[in-house]
């Protein structure tokens, strides 16, 4: 037992010398993210004063492990380690947004890309500036990637194990380990104990002296009888389908494009496999395999360019468009060149994506051009519209609004709609201290109604095709009626003897949410496509009272602590029975009157109604409540 945790320590360290920045880095990430599942309340005011700095340092990381990590095997000289510091200290300066936890699907998307690209990097990383015969490289590629799948199996088995040993613990001995947040913890001590060190200690320590060694049966059987015979499937089908196109003079559709991209990734990974089992005899294969993707190539571009030429670029066209360019490029590599290297293959797919990720060329920008010139040549070869416009015009009218709204945010349409953008602004903004929300679900549906017509989505789309082909073969179907009330018992809110129905939320700007406080959603009067009459009366609301204002004076100064407390007590009191702690998806439902308050001075008389509200997991302190608020001023 001691030799073997003598070895064991031996082997940490070797690691731990050998890649120090992945490991502090790994470290790091863990650290911050472990401390935020223990603390989440807001009690813990000292974790939260950097909490949004810590949370950035801790994203940052999870780009700093691939990227030391690539530079480690690139050289072992500590100044391209400093160089890798350097990058970071930019990234975080000029990359990342104010708030990780509040930024759209486009920044995430661009980060994890970058970490994709610098693990595809770090595989020929150690060859960039040597020459290296292809079955040494094979070899090496594939120490590294079974190092990465072993870890992930033994990660997932340890992960299993700790979640059987929590529920024997529960089971047998009564002993509570419940929260939200054991998943996680377990997840990142497995990370930092195991999985990082272990696949680490996994690359070999000499990658240019790496030998390539003969294929074991199970490798000989997958890679001839299990690879080999999709990859002919998966051509015979292509290639029937592009002689279908040929006679027929039918274009390609668009699911082409994708069939066309995992035909060729399954055709690459199979040269790869095949590398050490090449011989004179079978050698001439792999041109005709390089020229089978080079012909599909041409079938992926008609088909990419039939999409573009007529719904315009979307990031997701870009990315098919330049991995077809990538095929293109690398077929003609491999069959015009004689002493062609696989090391190209993972240096060109890194800097192909970082050329999609760079402006004026990327992804996010071009996509965004082409849509909003789309939407321009659509909205001005249709105008003026009304609900009798062509139903697939509205659609495409409406599906390129909500995606430059939902990709770019709302001032991406100022230049098509600078009106109805500023419009939706001014009617956006009802509260005070709280920031316009540029993703609002609500701003497609204004627009097309200013527009002239009412917002059309994919499945009305296709509905309203099917019914005008139904009704021109004069075929009736079955009208179907569908209702649903989840709250049928509840009775509409009394607002006899008051003038005013005004919504109302808050949100603890020190909760564990760490999100910011964003406008309600307005809502949209179908008829005259405009905001509710904007209130007369400014609600202000705390963690303790709830404050009406009108022209900038107080009228009202409703202290809720009593019922809020009344309120929790409640709360507590179900879950007493059950010894384990709660949870924040434990909840109870209230009667309307448990969740009413009156309150009455010479000025106003005022009814609250809470809906819902929400208190943190440890301290129970309230973190979130909204409701409607009723006002009669005397």
């Amino acid at each position: 037992m001691l030799h073997f945790l003598d070895k064991l320590s031996v082997n940490f360290l070797n690691t731990l010398k050998r890649f120090p920045l992945v490991m502090l880095s790994a470290y790091l990430f863990t650290i911050i993210l472990f401390v935020f599942s223990l603390f989440v309340d807001n009690s813990h005011k000292e974790i939260y004063t950097n909490y949004n700095t810590a949370d950035k340092i801790a994203f940052l990381m999870t780009l700093a492990m691939p990227l030391f990590f690539a530079l480690r095997l690139l050289s072992q000289k500590w100044m391209v380690s400093l160089i890798g510091i350097a990058i970071l200290i930019a990234y975080y300066f000029l990359m990342l947004p104010e708030e990780i936890r509040g930024s759209n699907s486009n920044f995430f998307q661009q980060h994890f890309l970058w970490v994709g690209s610098l693990f595809i990097f770090s595989i020929s990383a150690p060859f960039l500036f040597h020459d290296v015969k292809n079955r040494d490289f094979w070899e090496w590629t594939q120490q590294i990637l079974f190092a990465l799948f072993a870890t992930a199996i033994f990660s997932i088995i340890l992960f299993l194990g700790l979640e059987g040993a929590k529920y024997a613990l529960q089971k047998l001995f009564d002993i509570s380990i419940r929260g939200h947040k054991i998943e996680e913890q377990f997840f990142l001590l497995i990370f930092a104990l195991f999985s990082m060190p272990y696949f680490l200690s996994q690359i070999p320590k000499e990658p240019l002296s790496i030998v390539a060694r003969p294929y074991s049966k199970v490798e000989n059987i997958f890679t001839r009888y299990i690879l080999t015979p999709l990859v002919i499937g998966y051509f015979l089908i292509l290639f029937a389908y592009t002689a279908k196109i040929i006679y027929l003079g039918q274009w390609p559709t668009g699911v082409m494009a994708k069939l066309v991209l995992i035909f060729s990734a399954l055709a690459i990974l199979t040269l790869l496999f095949w590398t050490p089992l090449w011989n004179e005899n079978n050698s001439k294969y792999k041109k005709f395999i390089w020229g089978a993707i080079l012909l599909q190539t041409f079938v992926l571009a008609i088909s990419i360019y039939l999409r573009i030429d007529q719904y315009g670029i979307t990031e997701n066209r870009y990315y098919i468009t330049l991995a077809g360019l990538w095929l293109f490029i690398t077929a003609l590599y491999f069959m015009l060149t004689t002493n062609s290297s696989y090391k190209w293959i993972f240096i060109t797919i890194p800097l192909f994506i970082l050329f999609s990720q760079t402006p004026p060329f990327s992804a996010k920008e071009l996509s965004k051009v082409s849509q909003v010139a789309k939407l321009q040549t659509l909205l001005g070869s249709s105008m003026p519209l009304s609900e009798e416009s062509n139903t697939t015009v509205k659609y495409q009218i409406s599906s390129k609004i909500v995606y430059l709204y939902r990709k770019h945010g709302i001032d991406a349409l100022l230049p098509v709609i600078p009106d109805i953008v500023v419009g939706y602004k001014l009617q956006d903004k009802q509260q005070n201290n709280c920031a316009v929300n540029p993703y609002n679900s609500n701003f497609p549906h204004y627009a097309t109604k200013e527009l002239g017509f009412s917002f059309i989505d994919q499945w009305i789309w296709e509905q309203q095709l099917r019914d005008a082909e139904l009704k021109e073969t004069s075929v009736q179907i079955p009208i179907f009626i569908h209702t649903f009330s989840p709250y049928s018992d509840v009775k509409a809110l009394n607002i006899k003897g008051y003038d005013w129905l005004q919504a109302f939320d808050f949100v603890n700007p020190k909760g564990e949410m760490g999100m910011p406080q964003y406008c309600p959603i307005p809502e949209l009067d179908s008829s005259s496509n405009k905001f509710n009459k904007p209130s007369i009366y400014t609600i202000k609301s705390t963690i303790n009272a709830i404050h009406i204002d009108k022209t900038s004076k107080t009228i009202a100064d409703i202290n809720i602590n009593t019922l809020i407390q009344s309120i929790k007590d409640k709360w507590i009191k179900t879950y007493q029975k059950d010894k384990n702690p709660l949870r924040p998806y434990d909840g109870i439902t209230l009667s309307p009157k448990d969740l009413t308050l009156e309150y009455e001075n010479e000025k106003v008389k005022v009814k609250i109604l809470f809906q819902a509200l929400e208190f943190s997991q440890k301290e129970k302190n309230l973190l979130r409540y909204n409701g409607e608020i009723l006002i009669h001023e005397k």
